[in-house]
């Protein structure tokens, strides 16, 4: 499993990748730091009141660098698949979590990768058609350790519960009827 570790990654954030690749049996993860991604937050740019409050979090080529950096260290390793989490919700204002973007990036692989001939890596995104409320579902099912996870674009210890991402996520976890592990202590 690999991470990355971008300027001011919230430490919480860290250690649940980590706690998560425990509980699926890896013993490490390979932390890749790039200091210079930043949130569009970081980078001096204020919001305005009538923007979407997603804007924040945005990172210029986000998910270009994480997946270019991801394939690299997949064909030196001989790697076939990256798995990217993206959900059908994350692509209305993520462009670069469509998947026609994917896409596109998995052709760039093809033609970038002769050392792997016509078998590159490739990026899957198996949740990439489901809602948020179809991905809790199943990883209720499929025992995911909800409780490790961490969805918070805040920097404290616990979720904040107000945020896009946290607000997100406690309607997921309402609209199946159940209550969400990791707000269970503190809300």
């Amino acid at each position: 499993m690999i991470t990355f570790n971008c300027f001011d990654r919230a430490k919480q954030e860290k250690l649940a990748a980590l706690q998560i690749a425990k509980a699926a049996g890896f013993e490490s993860l390979l932390e890749i730091d790039i200091p210079f991604v930043r949130e569009y937050s970081d980078l001096g740019k204020t919001v305005k009141r009538n923007q979407d409050d997603r804007l924040p979090t945005y990172i210029p080529s986000r998910n270009l660098i994480f997946y270019s950096i991801a394939a690299h260290f997949a064909e030196s390793l001989g790697i076939k698949w990256i798995i990217g989490g993206h959900n059908d919700h994350d692509g209305t204002f993520f462009k670069d979590a469509t998947s026609d973007y994917i896409d596109k990036i998995n052709l760039l692989f093809k033609q970038g990768s002769p050392i792997s001939g016509h078998d590159p890596c490739m990026i899957l995104t198996p949740v990439g058609k489901m809602s948020r409320k179809e991905v809790v579902g199943l990883a209720i099912n499929l025992h995911v350790p909800l409780e490790l996870t961490w969805s918070c674009h805040g920097k404290s210890r616990r979720h904040c519960g107000t945020c896009f991402a946290c607000r997100q996520r406690l309607e997921a976890f309402k609209s199946l009827g159940i209550s969400d592990p990791v707000f269970k202590e503190h809300l």
